[in-house]
């Protein structure tokens, strides 16, 4: 499976506000690679969560029993 590198799509309008989307991102990976940029823009007064961000992010980790 082919991992896909995280996009952020930022748009400003003519007053200062601001849309920020994270394109092939799931799960809190979305929330983490728009931290600081979200943080130096100032407050986020809206979010809106795309399907994706509630899919469960896939590891490479395998459970062994004996």
């Amino acid at each position: 499976m082919k991992k896909e590198n995280l996009e952020i799509i930022l748009e400003i309008d003519q007053l200062g506000d601001f849309n920020l989307e994270v394109i092939n991102g799931n799960g809190k990976n979305c929330l983490q690679a728009s931290a600081k940029l979200e943080s130096a823009l100032g407050i986020v007064n809206k979010r809106k969560f795309k399907p994706e961000y509630r899919q469960i992010q896939q590891s490479n980790k395998t459970q062994l029993r004996n």
